[in-house]
Protein backbone atom coordinates (compact mmCIF):
# COMPACT_ATOMS: atom_id res chain seq x y z
CA UNK A 1 0.00 0.00 0.00
CA UNK A 2 1.19 3.08 -0.84
CA UNK A 3 1.32 5.20 2.75
CA UNK A 4 2.43 8.76 1.50
CA UNK A 5 -0.71 8.40 -0.76
CA UNK A 6 -3.03 8.00 2.33
CA UNK A 7 -4.70 11.84 3.19
CA UNK A 8 -7.57 13.19 5.70
CA UNK A 9 -7.35 16.36 7.02
CA UNK A 10 -10.03 16.21 9.61
CA UNK A 11 -11.42 19.59 8.34
CA UNK A 12 -13.61 20.67 6.20
CA UNK A 13 -14.23 19.62 3.65
CA UNK A 14 -12.43 16.42 4.29
CA UNK A 15 -15.19 16.25 7.29
CA UNK A 16 -18.61 18.69 6.99
CA UNK A 17 -22.57 18.44 7.92
CA UNK A 18 -24.58 18.52 5.86
CA UNK A 19 -27.11 19.09 8.31
CA UNK A 20 -27.02 18.65 11.97
CA UNK A 21 -27.73 14.56 11.81
CA UNK A 22 -25.22 13.99 9.31
CA UNK A 23 -21.44 13.81 8.99
CA UNK A 24 -19.86 13.00 5.20
CA UNK A 25 -16.48 12.16 5.24
CA UNK A 26 -13.76 11.67 2.40
CA UNK A 27 -10.55 10.17 2.47
CA UNK A 28 -7.86 9.70 -0.55
CA UNK A 29 -5.39 7.11 -1.66
CA UNK A 30 -3.42 5.87 -4.50
CA UNK A 31 -5.08 5.34 -7.21
CA UNK A 32 -6.51 1.10 -7.32
CA UNK A 33 -4.42 1.17 -4.58
CA UNK A 34 -7.05 -0.16 -1.93
CA UNK A 35 -9.81 -2.39 -1.90
CA UNK A 36 -11.70 -1.00 0.60
CA UNK A 37 -12.05 2.09 2.90
CA UNK A 38 -13.97 2.04 6.32
CA UNK A 39 -14.53 5.12 8.62
CA UNK A 40 -14.63 3.94 12.20
CA UNK A 41 -16.79 6.11 14.74
CA UNK A 42 -17.81 6.85 18.14
CA UNK A 43 -18.77 9.02 20.66
CA UNK A 44 -16.07 10.13 22.72
CA UNK A 45 -17.30 10.09 26.12
CA UNK A 46 -19.13 6.25 25.21
CA UNK A 47 -16.08 4.69 22.88
CA UNK A 48 -17.19 0.99 23.94
CA UNK A 49 -21.19 1.12 23.57
CA UNK A 50 -21.36 3.65 20.14
CA UNK A 51 -18.78 2.39 18.00
CA UNK A 52 -19.65 1.69 14.49
CA UNK A 53 -18.35 1.74 11.14
CA UNK A 54 -19.35 2.09 7.90
CA UNK A 55 -18.23 1.74 3.99
CA UNK A 56 -16.73 4.55 2.35
CA UNK A 57 -17.51 3.82 -1.57
CA UNK A 58 -14.97 5.35 -4.22
CA UNK A 59 -16.92 8.18 -5.57
CA UNK A 60 -13.97 10.19 -7.89
CA UNK A 61 -10.98 9.01 -9.85
CA UNK A 62 -8.38 11.64 -10.59
CA UNK A 63 -6.00 9.54 -12.48
CA UNK A 64 -3.05 9.69 -9.44
CA UNK A 65 -5.78 9.34 -6.97
CA UNK A 66 -9.18 7.81 -5.68
CA UNK A 67 -11.50 9.31 -3.62
CA UNK A 68 -13.91 7.63 -0.80
CA UNK A 69 -16.93 8.89 0.56
CA UNK A 70 -19.89 8.20 3.24
CA UNK A 71 -22.52 10.26 5.09
CA UNK A 72 -23.46 8.88 8.21
CA UNK A 73 -26.63 9.53 9.75
CA UNK A 74 -26.91 10.37 13.60
CA UNK A 75 -30.07 10.19 15.81
CA UNK A 76 -29.25 13.78 17.55
CA UNK A 77 -27.28 16.09 16.25
CA UNK A 78 -23.77 14.83 15.39
CA UNK A 79 -21.34 16.18 18.52
CA UNK A 80 -18.19 14.82 20.21
CA UNK A 81 -17.30 11.82 17.56
CA UNK A 82 -13.90 10.75 17.24
CA UNK A 83 -12.91 8.52 14.38
CA UNK A 84 -10.29 6.95 12.36
CA UNK A 85 -10.22 4.87 9.15
CA UNK A 86 -9.17 1.10 8.07
CA UNK A 87 -7.79 0.49 4.84
CA UNK A 88 -7.83 -2.82 3.14
CA UNK A 89 -5.04 -2.60 0.44
CA UNK A 90 -5.11 -4.96 -2.89
CA UNK A 91 -1.65 -6.19 -1.44
CA UNK A 92 -3.05 -8.03 1.30
CA UNK A 93 -2.41 -5.17 4.07
CA UNK A 94 -4.57 -3.29 6.55
CA UNK A 95 -3.93 0.17 7.81
CA UNK A 96 -5.39 2.17 10.12
CA UNK A 97 -5.49 5.95 9.70
CA UNK A 98 -5.87 8.61 12.51
CA UNK A 99 -4.81 12.13 13.22
CA UNK A 100 -1.07 10.85 13.58
CA UNK A 101 -1.23 8.91 10.15
CA UNK A 102 -1.10 5.42 9.11
CA UNK A 103 -0.61 2.83 11.99
CA UNK A 104 -0.28 -1.19 11.48
CA UNK A 105 -3.00 -1.92 14.11
CA UNK A 106 -5.76 -0.26 15.37
CA UNK A 107 -5.32 3.10 17.46
CA UNK A 108 -5.82 3.81 21.07
CA UNK A 109 -5.59 7.28 20.66
CA UNK A 110 -4.95 10.27 18.40
CA UNK A 111 -8.34 9.95 16.76
CA UNK A 112 -10.03 12.57 14.45
CA UNK A 113 -12.48 14.66 16.13
CA UNK A 114 -15.13 16.34 15.19
CA UNK A 115 -16.76 18.69 17.99
CA UNK A 116 -20.36 20.00 17.52
CA UNK A 117 -22.79 20.17 13.60
CA UNK A 118 -23.91 24.09 15.22
CA UNK A 119 -26.16 25.55 13.04
CA UNK A 120 -24.46 28.15 11.59
CA UNK A 121 -22.22 25.45 10.33
CA UNK A 122 -25.12 24.08 8.26
CA UNK A 123 -26.27 27.23 7.42
CA UNK A 124 -22.82 27.10 5.32
CA UNK A 125 -24.52 25.17 2.45
CA UNK A 126 -25.69 27.39 -0.67
CA UNK A 127 -29.39 27.97 -0.80
CA UNK A 128 -31.43 25.22 -2.14
CA UNK A 129 -32.83 27.00 -4.93
CA UNK A 130 -29.05 27.29 -6.36
CA UNK A 131 -28.26 23.73 -6.63
CA UNK A 132 -28.62 23.37 -10.75
CA UNK A 133 -30.04 26.41 -11.68
CA UNK A 134 -29.87 27.52 -14.99
CA UNK A 135 -27.97 31.16 -15.13
CA UNK A 136 -27.97 33.10 -17.91
CA UNK A 137 -25.38 36.32 -17.95
CA UNK A 138 -25.88 39.51 -19.37
CA UNK A 139 -23.68 41.88 -20.46
CA UNK A 140 -25.82 44.92 -20.12
CA UNK A 141 -24.38 47.38 -22.94
CA UNK A 142 -25.27 44.66 -25.61
CA UNK A 143 -27.95 43.06 -24.76
CA UNK A 144 -30.94 44.60 -26.04
CA UNK A 145 -31.45 48.23 -26.59
CA UNK A 146 -35.09 49.04 -24.93
CA UNK A 147 -35.22 52.88 -25.47
CA UNK A 148 -32.95 54.83 -27.50
CA UNK A 149 -33.85 58.25 -25.55
CA UNK A 150 -30.88 56.90 -22.81
CA UNK A 151 -28.20 56.04 -25.96
CA UNK A 152 -24.76 57.44 -24.54
CA UNK A 153 -23.54 60.37 -27.17
CA UNK A 154 -22.02 59.33 -30.42
CA UNK A 155 -23.51 55.32 -30.19
CA UNK A 156 -22.78 53.41 -33.10
CA UNK A 157 -25.36 51.37 -35.06
CA UNK A 158 -26.52 47.96 -33.64
CA UNK A 159 -24.39 45.16 -34.06
CA UNK A 160 -21.41 47.55 -35.09
CA UNK A 161 -17.59 46.25 -34.00
CA UNK A 162 -17.36 46.13 -30.62
CA UNK A 163 -14.42 47.92 -29.34
CA UNK A 164 -12.80 48.50 -25.38
CA UNK A 165 -14.44 51.94 -25.84
CA UNK A 166 -17.46 52.46 -28.12
CA UNK A 167 -21.37 52.00 -27.11
CA UNK A 168 -24.29 50.30 -28.87
CA UNK A 169 -27.21 51.41 -26.57
CA UNK A 170 -27.74 48.18 -24.82
CA UNK A 171 -29.70 49.03 -21.53
CA UNK A 172 -32.34 47.55 -18.65
CA UNK A 173 -35.45 48.16 -20.88
CA UNK A 174 -34.45 45.75 -23.55
CA UNK A 175 -33.68 42.90 -20.98
CA UNK A 176 -36.87 43.59 -19.89
CA UNK A 177 -38.89 43.72 -22.59
CA UNK A 178 -36.66 40.01 -23.24
CA UNK A 179 -37.69 38.50 -20.19
CA UNK A 180 -40.30 36.43 -22.38
CA UNK A 181 -37.61 35.39 -24.32
CA UNK A 182 -35.91 34.15 -21.35
CA UNK A 183 -38.79 32.44 -19.76
CA UNK A 184 -39.34 30.31 -23.33
CA UNK A 185 -35.25 29.30 -23.24
CA UNK A 186 -36.53 28.06 -19.42
CA UNK A 187 -33.54 30.75 -17.85
CA UNK A 188 -33.82 30.36 -13.74
CA UNK A 189 -31.65 33.35 -12.93
CA UNK A 190 -30.42 36.19 -14.66
CA UNK A 191 -26.33 37.60 -14.14
CA UNK A 192 -25.90 40.97 -15.08
CA UNK A 193 -22.42 42.34 -15.62
CA UNK A 194 -21.90 46.01 -13.83
CA UNK A 195 -24.74 47.64 -13.79
CA UNK A 196 -23.98 50.82 -11.66
CA UNK A 197 -22.32 53.93 -13.03
CA UNK A 198 -20.07 54.33 -14.49
CA UNK A 199 -18.03 55.46 -17.52
CA UNK A 200 -17.04 52.64 -19.51
CA UNK A 201 -19.06 50.08 -21.64
CA UNK A 202 -18.14 47.31 -18.95
CA UNK A 203 -18.91 49.34 -15.76
CA UNK A 204 -15.98 47.98 -14.18
CA UNK A 205 -14.71 51.01 -13.08
CA UNK A 206 -17.70 52.11 -10.49
CA UNK A 207 -18.29 55.97 -9.81
CA UNK A 208 -21.52 55.36 -7.95
CA UNK A 209 -22.51 51.95 -6.57
CA UNK A 210 -25.88 53.43 -5.02
CA UNK A 211 -27.51 54.67 -9.31
CA UNK A 212 -27.70 52.60 -11.99
CA UNK A 213 -26.03 54.47 -15.06
CA UNK A 214 -28.03 56.88 -16.80
CA UNK A 215 -27.48 55.09 -20.31
CA UNK A 216 -28.73 52.00 -18.68
CA UNK A 217 -31.70 53.67 -17.09
CA UNK A 218 -32.80 54.11 -13.58
CA UNK A 219 -33.26 52.61 -9.97
CA UNK A 220 -36.70 52.37 -10.88
CA UNK A 221 -35.98 50.81 -14.14
CA UNK A 222 -33.76 47.80 -12.04
CA UNK A 223 -36.44 47.35 -8.96
CA UNK A 224 -39.30 47.10 -12.35
CA UNK A 225 -36.97 44.46 -13.91
CA UNK A 226 -36.68 42.51 -10.92
CA UNK A 227 -40.24 42.62 -9.97
CA UNK A 228 -41.14 41.69 -13.76
CA UNK A 229 -38.65 38.52 -13.65
CA UNK A 230 -39.59 37.55 -10.49
CA UNK A 231 -43.21 36.89 -11.39
CA UNK A 232 -41.49 34.47 -13.91
CA UNK A 233 -39.95 32.67 -11.40
CA UNK A 234 -36.62 34.04 -13.02
CA UNK A 235 -33.88 35.34 -10.20
CA UNK A 236 -31.82 38.20 -10.67
CA UNK A 237 -27.86 38.69 -9.32
CA UNK A 238 -25.50 41.68 -9.75
CA UNK A 239 -22.08 42.24 -10.04
CA UNK A 240 -20.49 43.52 -6.79
CA UNK A 241 -17.40 45.10 -8.17
CA UNK A 242 -15.46 45.44 -4.90
CA UNK A 243 -11.54 44.94 -5.17
CA UNK A 244 -11.61 48.50 -7.40
CA UNK A 245 -13.13 51.49 -8.24
CA UNK A 246 -13.26 54.10 -10.84
CA UNK A 247 -11.16 57.31 -10.61
CA UNK A 248 -14.47 58.75 -10.57
CA UNK A 249 -15.68 57.93 -7.30
CA UNK A 250 -16.03 59.84 -4.45
CA UNK A 251 -12.96 58.47 -2.33
CA UNK A 252 -10.93 58.85 -4.63
CA UNK A 253 -11.54 61.99 -6.38
CA UNK A 254 -10.99 63.00 -3.24
CA UNK A 255 -8.26 62.04 -3.05
CA UNK A 256 -6.80 63.50 -6.01
CA UNK A 257 -7.79 66.86 -4.96
CA UNK A 258 -6.80 67.01 -1.33
CA UNK A 259 -3.28 64.77 -1.76
CA UNK A 260 -2.19 64.09 1.81
CA UNK A 261 -5.03 65.77 3.31
CA UNK A 262 -7.62 63.36 2.05
CA UNK A 263 -9.77 61.81 4.34
CA UNK A 264 -9.63 58.46 2.19
CA UNK A 265 -6.21 57.88 2.39
CA UNK A 266 -6.41 54.55 3.97
CA UNK A 267 -9.43 53.44 1.86
CA UNK A 268 -6.43 53.13 -1.30
CA UNK A 269 -2.93 51.66 -1.31
CA UNK A 270 -1.40 55.40 -2.26
CA UNK A 271 2.18 54.32 -2.89
CA UNK A 272 3.74 57.86 -3.53
CA UNK A 273 2.67 61.79 -4.08
CA UNK A 274 1.37 63.64 -5.82
CA UNK A 275 -1.19 61.49 -7.21
CA UNK A 276 -1.82 61.28 -10.32
CA UNK A 277 -3.91 58.81 -12.64
CA UNK A 278 -0.82 56.68 -12.66
CA UNK A 279 -0.47 53.45 -11.77
CA UNK A 280 2.86 54.21 -10.15
CA UNK A 281 0.87 56.12 -7.71
CA UNK A 282 -1.07 53.61 -6.36
CA UNK A 283 -2.05 50.04 -6.17
CA UNK A 284 -4.45 49.23 -9.08
CA UNK A 285 -6.47 46.66 -10.64
CA UNK A 286 -4.19 44.56 -13.53
CA UNK A 287 -2.17 47.58 -14.00
CA UNK A 288 -5.01 49.39 -15.32
CA UNK A 289 -4.82 53.24 -13.48
CA UNK A 290 -8.26 53.81 -14.19
CA UNK A 291 -9.14 51.06 -11.93
CA UNK A 292 -7.70 52.31 -8.36
CA UNK A 293 -7.85 49.18 -5.63
CA UNK A 294 -9.76 49.82 -2.63
CA UNK A 295 -8.18 48.85 0.89
CA UNK A 296 -10.90 46.22 1.55
CA UNK A 297 -9.00 45.19 5.22
CA UNK A 298 -10.21 48.74 5.96
CA UNK A 299 -13.07 48.79 8.40
CA UNK A 300 -14.73 51.88 7.04
CA UNK A 301 -14.12 50.66 3.37
CA UNK A 302 -15.75 47.17 4.54
CA UNK A 303 -19.11 49.17 6.37
CA UNK A 304 -19.46 51.04 3.30
CA UNK A 305 -19.43 48.02 0.81
CA UNK A 306 -21.95 46.02 3.09
CA UNK A 307 -24.01 48.92 3.12
CA UNK A 308 -24.28 48.95 -0.89
CA UNK A 309 -25.39 45.29 -1.16
CA UNK A 310 -27.85 45.43 1.68
CA UNK A 311 -29.47 48.73 -0.13
CA UNK A 312 -29.70 46.51 -3.40
CA UNK A 313 -31.04 43.01 -1.71
CA UNK A 314 -33.88 45.59 0.63
CA UNK A 315 -34.38 47.89 -2.11
CA UNK A 316 -34.65 46.07 -5.45
CA UNK A 317 -35.35 42.44 -4.27
CA UNK A 318 -32.02 41.01 -5.93
CA UNK A 319 -31.41 37.62 -5.00
CA UNK A 320 -27.60 37.21 -4.81
CA UNK A 321 -24.46 38.65 -6.22
CA UNK A 322 -21.21 37.84 -8.07
CA UNK A 323 -18.05 38.96 -6.54
CA UNK A 324 -15.64 40.68 -8.99
CA UNK A 325 -12.01 38.82 -8.63
CA UNK A 326 -13.16 37.89 -5.40
CA UNK A 327 -9.99 35.82 -4.61
CA UNK A 328 -8.56 39.59 -4.50
CA UNK A 329 -10.43 40.79 -1.75
CA UNK A 330 -9.49 40.75 1.32
CA UNK A 331 -10.68 37.47 3.23
CA UNK A 332 -12.44 39.49 6.42
CA UNK A 333 -14.59 41.34 3.85
CA UNK A 334 -16.20 38.41 2.63
CA UNK A 335 -16.92 36.62 5.74
CA UNK A 336 -18.42 40.16 7.39
CA UNK A 337 -20.45 39.88 3.89
CA UNK A 338 -21.60 36.63 4.44
CA UNK A 339 -23.00 37.12 7.98
CA UNK A 340 -24.90 40.53 7.27
CA UNK A 341 -26.21 39.48 4.19
CA UNK A 342 -27.35 35.96 5.23
CA UNK A 343 -28.99 37.32 8.03
CA UNK A 344 -30.90 39.71 5.97
CA UNK A 345 -31.84 37.17 3.60
CA UNK A 346 -30.35 33.05 3.77
CA UNK A 347 -31.68 32.59 0.31
CA UNK A 348 -29.08 35.07 -0.87
CA UNK A 349 -26.59 33.59 -3.68
CA UNK A 350 -22.95 34.50 -3.13
CA UNK A 351 -20.97 33.08 -6.19
CA UNK A 352 -16.85 34.82 -6.32
CA UNK A 353 -14.63 35.09 -9.43
CA UNK A 354 -11.69 33.11 -9.50
CA UNK A 355 -9.82 31.25 -12.39
CA UNK A 356 -8.14 29.54 -9.56
CA UNK A 357 -9.50 26.14 -7.92
CA UNK A 358 -11.65 28.19 -5.57
CA UNK A 359 -10.50 26.09 -2.45
CA UNK A 360 -9.93 29.12 -0.61
CA UNK A 361 -13.41 30.79 -1.13
CA UNK A 362 -15.26 28.00 -0.48
CA UNK A 363 -14.20 27.19 2.72
CA UNK A 364 -17.51 27.49 4.25
CA UNK A 365 -17.56 31.54 5.64
CA UNK A 366 -17.06 32.78 2.24
CA UNK A 367 -18.60 32.18 -0.79
CA UNK A 368 -21.57 30.08 -1.90
CA UNK A 369 -20.13 28.99 -5.19
CA UNK A 370 -17.38 30.28 -7.67
CA UNK A 371 -17.70 30.63 -11.81
CA UNK A 372 -16.06 27.35 -12.66
CA UNK A 373 -12.69 27.95 -14.65
CA UNK A 374 -11.11 24.20 -14.27
CA UNK A 375 -14.57 23.19 -15.89
CA UNK A 376 -14.30 25.47 -18.54
CA UNK A 377 -10.88 24.68 -18.50
CA UNK A 378 -11.41 20.53 -19.43
CA UNK A 379 -14.25 21.33 -21.97
CA UNK A 380 -11.99 23.57 -23.93
CA UNK A 381 -8.92 20.73 -23.77
CA UNK A 382 -11.40 18.00 -24.90
CA UNK A 383 -14.15 19.82 -27.22
CA UNK A 384 -11.85 22.47 -28.37
CA UNK A 385 -8.49 21.81 -28.47
CA UNK A 386 -8.77 17.90 -28.37
CA UNK A 387 -5.19 17.95 -26.72
CA UNK A 388 -6.70 15.02 -24.09
CA UNK A 389 -8.40 11.97 -24.70
CA UNK A 390 -11.79 10.76 -22.98
CA UNK A 391 -10.07 9.39 -19.69
CA UNK A 392 -7.83 12.52 -18.65
CA UNK A 393 -11.13 14.58 -19.69
CA UNK A 394 -12.65 12.65 -17.10
CA UNK A 395 -9.73 12.83 -14.36
CA UNK A 396 -10.00 16.83 -15.07
CA UNK A 397 -14.10 16.49 -14.22
CA UNK A 398 -13.05 14.32 -11.52
CA UNK A 399 -10.43 16.36 -9.58
CA UNK A 400 -12.46 19.43 -10.15
CA UNK A 401 -15.57 17.74 -8.51
CA UNK A 402 -13.17 16.00 -5.68
CA UNK A 403 -12.12 19.00 -3.49
CA UNK A 404 -15.67 20.35 -2.84
CA UNK A 405 -18.37 19.09 -0.76
CA UNK A 406 -21.70 17.78 -3.04
CA UNK A 407 -23.89 20.77 -2.14
CA UNK A 408 -21.23 23.04 -3.28
CA UNK A 409 -20.56 21.05 -6.59
CA UNK A 410 -24.21 21.11 -7.24
CA UNK A 411 -24.21 24.99 -6.99
CA UNK A 412 -20.49 25.82 -9.23
CA UNK A 413 -21.17 28.34 -11.94
CA UNK A 414 -20.31 26.22 -14.99
CA UNK A 415 -19.75 28.13 -17.82
CA UNK A 416 -18.17 27.38 -21.38
CA UNK A 417 -17.44 31.43 -21.54
CA UNK A 418 -18.33 34.30 -20.20
CA UNK A 419 -17.35 38.26 -20.93
CA UNK A 420 -13.83 37.70 -20.02
CA UNK A 421 -12.98 34.90 -22.38
CA UNK A 422 -13.30 33.64 -26.12
CA UNK A 423 -17.01 32.01 -27.06
CA UNK A 424 -16.86 28.87 -26.49
CA UNK A 425 -18.11 27.80 -30.85
CA UNK A 426 -15.08 30.23 -31.78
CA UNK A 427 -12.64 27.68 -29.40
CA UNK A 428 -14.57 24.84 -31.25
CA UNK A 429 -13.29 26.70 -34.76
CA UNK A 430 -16.97 26.88 -35.52
CA UNK A 431 -17.29 23.32 -34.98
CA UNK A 432 -20.91 22.76 -34.56
CA UNK A 433 -20.66 19.52 -33.53
CA UNK A 434 -18.40 19.45 -30.81
CA UNK A 435 -20.15 22.37 -29.55
CA UNK A 436 -23.58 20.83 -29.75
CA UNK A 437 -21.76 17.76 -27.58
CA UNK A 438 -20.21 20.45 -24.96
CA UNK A 439 -23.44 22.05 -24.28
CA UNK A 440 -25.10 18.35 -23.54
CA UNK A 441 -22.00 17.87 -21.35
CA UNK A 442 -22.69 21.62 -19.40
CA UNK A 443 -26.20 20.99 -18.85
CA UNK A 444 -26.20 17.38 -17.35
CA UNK A 445 -23.29 17.82 -15.91
CA UNK A 446 -23.04 18.30 -11.94
CA UNK A 447 -23.65 22.52 -10.96
CA UNK A 448 -25.51 25.41 -12.36
CA UNK A 449 -24.92 25.43 -16.22
CA UNK A 450 -24.49 29.18 -17.25
CA UNK A 451 -25.27 30.89 -20.75
CA UNK A 452 -23.29 33.54 -21.91
CA UNK A 453 -25.87 35.83 -23.89
CA UNK A 454 -26.26 34.40 -27.37
CA UNK A 455 -24.84 31.31 -26.97
CA UNK A 456 -27.69 29.84 -27.40
CA UNK A 457 -28.11 31.94 -31.05
CA UNK A 458 -24.59 30.35 -32.06
CA UNK A 459 -22.57 33.90 -31.53
CA UNK A 460 -19.00 33.27 -31.81
CA UNK A 461 -15.87 35.86 -31.55
CA UNK A 462 -12.76 35.80 -30.02
CA UNK A 463 -11.10 37.61 -26.73
CA UNK A 464 -12.53 41.00 -25.33
CA UNK A 465 -13.98 42.96 -26.67
CA UNK A 466 -14.88 40.59 -29.67
CA UNK A 467 -16.82 38.14 -27.26
CA UNK A 468 -18.89 41.27 -26.06
CA UNK A 469 -20.43 41.37 -29.51
CA UNK A 470 -24.24 42.57 -29.99
CA UNK A 471 -27.32 39.98 -29.63
CA UNK A 472 -28.62 38.65 -32.60
CA UNK A 473 -31.94 39.55 -32.52
CA UNK A 474 -33.16 38.17 -36.56
CA UNK A 475 -33.77 34.90 -36.57
CA UNK A 476 -31.91 32.68 -39.02
CA UNK A 477 -32.65 28.88 -39.18
CA UNK A 478 -29.66 27.36 -38.06
CA UNK A 479 -29.90 30.11 -34.89
CA UNK A 480 -33.93 28.93 -33.95
CA UNK A 481 -32.53 25.40 -34.28
CA UNK A 482 -29.52 25.78 -31.71
CA UNK A 483 -32.55 27.38 -29.51
CA UNK A 484 -34.80 24.63 -29.21
CA UNK A 485 -31.42 22.44 -28.65
CA UNK A 486 -30.91 24.58 -25.59
CA UNK A 487 -34.36 25.18 -24.54
CA UNK A 488 -34.80 21.16 -24.92
CA UNK A 489 -31.77 20.36 -22.75
CA UNK A 490 -32.93 22.98 -20.01
CA UNK A 491 -36.49 21.54 -20.18
CA UNK A 492 -34.98 17.97 -19.70
CA UNK A 493 -32.50 19.11 -16.91
CA UNK A 494 -35.80 21.03 -15.23
CA UNK A 495 -37.48 17.80 -15.47
CA UNK A 496 -35.32 15.37 -13.80
CA UNK A 497 -34.15 15.70 -10.10
CA UNK A 498 -31.43 13.54 -11.26
CA UNK A 499 -30.02 15.73 -13.08
CA UNK A 500 -30.44 18.59 -10.44
CA UNK A 501 -29.47 17.04 -7.42
CA UNK A 502 -28.59 14.04 -8.30
CA UNK A 503 -24.79 11.92 -7.79
CA UNK A 504 -22.50 11.58 -10.35
CA UNK A 505 -20.31 8.28 -11.91
CA UNK A 506 -18.13 8.29 -14.46
CA UNK A 507 -19.54 5.30 -17.20
CA UNK A 508 -17.03 5.14 -20.36
CA UNK A 509 -13.99 7.02 -21.34
CA UNK A 510 -12.47 5.84 -24.48
CA UNK A 511 -10.80 7.70 -26.90
CA UNK A 512 -13.31 10.34 -27.72
CA UNK A 513 -16.31 8.99 -26.34
CA UNK A 514 -17.74 9.69 -22.69
CA UNK A 515 -20.13 8.67 -20.47
CA UNK A 516 -21.76 9.69 -17.03
CA UNK A 517 -24.48 9.20 -14.62
CA UNK A 518 -26.76 11.09 -12.79
CA UNK A 519 -28.76 9.45 -9.91
CA UNK A 520 -31.46 10.09 -7.59
CA UNK A 521 -33.59 8.32 -5.36
CA UNK A 522 -34.94 5.63 -8.00
CA UNK A 523 -34.16 7.83 -11.23
CA UNK A 524 -31.18 7.29 -12.99
CA UNK A 525 -30.05 9.22 -16.27
CA UNK A 526 -27.04 8.01 -18.45
CA UNK A 527 -25.57 10.39 -20.69
CA UNK A 528 -23.17 9.88 -23.61
CA UNK A 529 -21.65 11.26 -26.05
CA UNK A 530 -18.95 10.53 -28.87
CA UNK A 531 -17.31 13.56 -30.14
CA UNK A 532 -15.16 10.83 -32.71
CA UNK A 533 -15.11 10.15 -35.96
CA UNK A 534 -16.26 6.51 -36.23
CA UNK A 535 -19.17 5.28 -34.64
CA UNK A 536 -19.01 3.36 -31.26
CA UNK A 537 -20.79 1.24 -28.72
CA UNK A 538 -21.99 2.01 -25.22
CA UNK A 539 -23.22 -0.07 -22.79
CA UNK A 540 -25.60 1.96 -19.38
CA UNK A 541 -25.34 0.51 -15.83
CA UNK A 542 -27.79 -2.23 -16.60
CA UNK A 543 -25.60 -3.32 -19.40
CA UNK A 544 -27.57 -2.39 -22.13
CA UNK A 545 -25.86 -2.06 -25.45
CA UNK A 546 -26.42 1.11 -27.51
CA UNK A 547 -24.83 1.87 -30.81
CA UNK A 548 -23.55 5.54 -30.84
CA UNK A 549 -22.71 7.11 -34.38
CA UNK A 550 -19.99 9.56 -34.55
CA UNK A 551 -20.78 13.03 -33.41
CA UNK A 552 -23.74 12.37 -31.53
CA UNK A 553 -25.13 11.94 -28.06
CA UNK A 554 -27.35 9.60 -26.10
CA UNK A 555 -29.21 10.80 -22.88
CA UNK A 556 -31.41 7.21 -21.26
CA UNK A 557 -33.22 8.13 -18.55
CA UNK A 558 -35.01 5.54 -16.14
CA UNK A 559 -36.91 4.71 -12.96
CA UNK A 560 -36.96 2.10 -11.42
CA UNK A 561 -34.59 -0.02 -13.61
CA UNK A 562 -37.43 1.05 -16.44
CA UNK A 563 -36.76 3.16 -19.11
CA UNK A 564 -38.85 6.06 -19.40
CA UNK A 565 -37.50 8.92 -22.07
CA UNK A 566 -34.28 8.60 -24.28
CA UNK A 567 -33.28 11.83 -26.11
CA UNK A 568 -30.77 11.45 -29.08
CA UNK A 569 -29.18 14.13 -31.36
Amino acid sequence: MNLAALYHSGTYPEIYAPDRHHLTFSFRAASEDILSCHVVYFHKNHMAETMKEQEMPLQYQTGSTSIYSATVPFQKPARYIQYCFRLAGRDGQTVWYDAFGPRDAYPSYGYFEFAYANDTAVALMPPSWSLGTVYYQIFPERFRNGNPSNDPKDSLPWGSKPTPSNFMGGDLEGVRTSLDYLSLLGVECIYFNPVFTSPSNHKYDTTDYYTVDPHFGTNEDLFSLVQEAHKRNIKVILDAVFNHTGTDFFAFADILKNQEKSGYLDWYHITSFPVKQEAGCYECFFGFPGMPKLNTGNCEVQEYLIKVLEFWVREAGVDGYRFDVADEVDENLLIKIRDRLKRLNPDLVLIGETWAEGKRLLNGCEMDSIMNYSFRQAMLEFFAERSIDARKFANLLETALSRHPEPINLAMFNALDTHDTERFLESCSRNFTSFRLAVVIQMLFVGSPSVYYGDEKGMDGKNDPDCRKCMIWEQKPEEQELFKFYQMLIRFRKDHVAVRNGSFRTLTAKERVYGFEREWEEETISVFINDGETEEEVRDPDQNLYTLPAGTFLIVCKKGGAATETLRG
